[in-house]
């Protein structure tokens, strides 16, 4: 991986044959829990959790976000933690999925909603990517920032589900180059480079200030054609 700390940006330099068709699979099926938890039931005692760590994780960090303190916040006892997280790097694994498969499913319906232009299409990932980033920021963040305190095993389970979300990006990448629409020579380092700045704006976008998450979600777009140098067809 070229930088596996960053959510959007994290690289598939090398990446084996059969995660890359796994990650497709999940694309096309719009299930990035595919052989793991599809989440918890709004107004469970698990969902609780989930919140309530998604807010210390961000306010702390892994190391200053103890399994006890997010009982408390979240209302519960120690004891339902451990029934539904093992562990606290168990617990960061399904925010993070939880993560993938929202903005997994965001993008892929924003794209389908598109023109069949490939250039269309970019747009929409692109708008739906930053989009999730500014009014998911923290869960964002939490990615960025916390992804490097899962074990391997974790971490590989995780960039199963990021690498669906990189796919339709670089799908969608490619069949621009192939029909003119984009002149980028690397659309594969151009994809990594549109991720890495969408996923960056959960670091500093805020909601009172400036431009909205649509104005901004409009303009990264405009950034992201940029760095495919797309035109006319040739």
């Amino acid at each position: 991986m070229a930088n596996e700390r960053s959510f959007g940006g994290s690289g598939r330099v090398d990446l084996r044959a059969d995660r890359i068709s796994l990650a497709r699979n999940v694309a096309a099926s719009g299930d990035a829990y595919a052989g793991g938890s599809p989440g918890a039931p709004p107004g469970s005692k698990e969902e609780a959790i989930v919140g309530a760590a998604i807010e210390l994780l961000g306010e702390r960090g892994f190391h200053g976000a103890g399994l006890r303190q997010i009982a408390t916040r979240a209302g519960v006892s120690l004891a339902n933690v451990y029934t539904y997280f093992p562990s606290k790097a168990d617990l960061l694994l399904a925010i993070l999925k939880r993560a993938c498969a929202d903005l997994l499913v965001q993008v892929q319906d924003s794209v389908r909603g598109a023109g069949s232009g490939a250039d269309e299409r970019f747009v929409a990932a692109a708008s739906a990517y930053v989009r999730f980033c500014a009014t998911r920021s923290t869960e964002m963040f939490i990615a960025d920032s916390e992804v490097r305190y899962l074990d391997p095993e974790r971490r590989e389970e995780l960039l199963v589900h990021r690498d669906a979300i990189q796919d339709v990006f670089e799908r969608i990448v490619a069949d621009g180059v192939r029909g003119g629409r984009f002149a980028t020579p690397y659309p594969d380092q151009a994809c990594l480079a549109v991720l890495t700045m969408c996923s960056g704006v959960a670091q500093w976008y805020r909601p009172d200030g400036p431009l909205t998450a649509d104005a901004l979600a409009e303009r990264f777009a405009h950034y992201a054609l940029a760095l495919v140098e797309e035109g006319p067809a040739r």
